[in-house]
């Protein structure tokens, strides 16, 4: 990205593309299979008309610091269209911007793309790297065949050392792998093979998500039709803990709950959610959070395309809610939880002007109940969940919303 940062309030943008090559047997996601090159670019057409509206709305007040092209599979778009969506992010938010009172380069962005293995070649990589891009996000889910194909992923565990490879020869120096426990067919062993062929590979980031059952997908179908075998919840948590061991000894900080990271590379996007920091999204189903209010685009993608091309806006009117100040004290610590670093007293008693024990008098006693019981920990004014805590994460988090 060229040009500088200017002082205006930072933001996370996130873009998104909707295909993929297949749907996945657990895939909740906003996604649709089995279109081509003739949909992609009028939906790259449309989805810059999109970015672009948000030029005269947001960027004399926002300026991206964080930007993620996710789906879906992104990496079905060619070279090409990637280069022209950063191109309109570029004209849209930093067209025209002189140097920063704080010097800060606009190079100093984190871009992600999200990726298929089997989607990736060099010459697609070269030209994300080329547009921008600077973090690549790939979906190995595991490394061990059996496991993918009961999953419905159209990649073998031998296209993400491949991809890997690649992606380092086309520049990229940080990559994030994703891995899933507690599927189908999977034992303890299986994870801990996959975490430990992932580790040799040295990505920068490695995210490890246990399954949920979504409707409206196939696993969520089988399971309520009772021909889905999952671990029980005392095998998951076996699996969740073997598998973070395993990545804390090779050298990976445990940041989030499901998310871990070498010194200096947790993914700066996702912090923003988990932080309730502002953020914009473009394309079907994509949401947003600007100044406590928040609101999605339409799901349909007939409708979004129809609403766009007929210069409309894509929000779905019936989204729009603003957080009263208790609800936004809820998201915030339940956010706050997912990360190691939970909840800063101190940062919750300058954003909402009380203090955080003051508004949770009455889960005092509870909270002291978890602290006791090696759930949670206070350290000076943070109030976080213990490794042990995070088996019953939704559990204490629910407590505050």
């Amino acid at each position: 990205m060229a040009g500088k940062i200017s002082m205006s309030e930072k933001l996370g943008l996130y873009i998104h593309i909707p295909f993929c090559e297949r749907k996945c047997r657990y895939c909740g996601f906003l996604s649709f299979p089995g279109f081509g090159e003739e949909l992609y670019e009028r939906y790259t057409a449309a989805l810059c008309k999109e970015i672009s509206g948000y030029n005269e709305k947001f960027s004399s007040i926002y300026t991206p610091d964080t930007i993620f092209i996710g789906g879906g599979t992104p990496s079905l778009l060619d070279g090409e269209k990637i280069k022209r969506i950063m191109d309109c992010i570029r004209d849209s938010f930093f067209s025209g911007q002189g140097a920063a009172d704080d010097g800060k380069s606009a190079d100093d962005i984190e871009v992600t793309i999200e990726s298929n293995p089997n989607s990736l070649t060099y010459e697609k990589l070269a030209a994300y790297r080329q547009a921008g891009i600077n973090r690549l996000s790939m979906g190995a889910q595991s490394m061990n065949d059996r496991i993918l194909d009961s999953l419905g992923r159209v990649h073998q565990s031998s296209d993400v050392g491949r991809a890997f490879e690649q992606a380092r020869k086309a520049g990229f120096e940080n990559i994030n792998i994703d891995l899933m426990f507690g599927v189908p067919e999977q034992t303890l062993k299986d994870v801990l093979e996959s975490v430990s062929s992932i580790i040799e590979m040295k990505p920068e980031h490695i995210s490890l998500y246990g399954l949920q059952l979504e409707e409206d997908t196939i696993f969520y179908e089988e399971y309520k039709s009772g021909i889905l075998d999952v671990p029980d919840e005392k095998e998951e948590s076996r699996m969740y803990h073997a598998a973070a061991d395993l990545l804390r000894q090779g050298g990976y900080d445990h940041y989030e709950i499901s998310n871990w990271a070498l010194s200096g590379y947790e993914c700066r996007h996702n912090l923003k959610y988990w932080s309730m920091k502002d953020y914009l999204g473009a394309g079907p189903g994509a949401h947003s959070y600007i100044k406590g209010s928040r609101s999605k685009n339409v799901d349909r993608l007939d409708d979004y395309l129809d609403l766009i091309e007929s210069g409309r806006s894509a929000t779905d009117q019936r989204s729009y809610v603003f957080d009263s100040k208790e609800d936004a004290m809820g998201i915030f610590v339940f956010t706050a939880l997912r990360t190691r670093q939970g909840v800063d007293t101190r940062a919750f008693e300058e954003r909402f002007g009380e203090s955080f024990f003051r508004v949770y008098k009455d889960r005092a006693e509870l909270i002291k109940k978890y602290i006791d019981e090696g759930l949670m920990f206070l350290s000076g004014s943070r109030l976080a969940l213990t490794e042990q805590g995070i088996d019953v994460s939704n559990d204490i988090m629910s407590e505050f919303v």
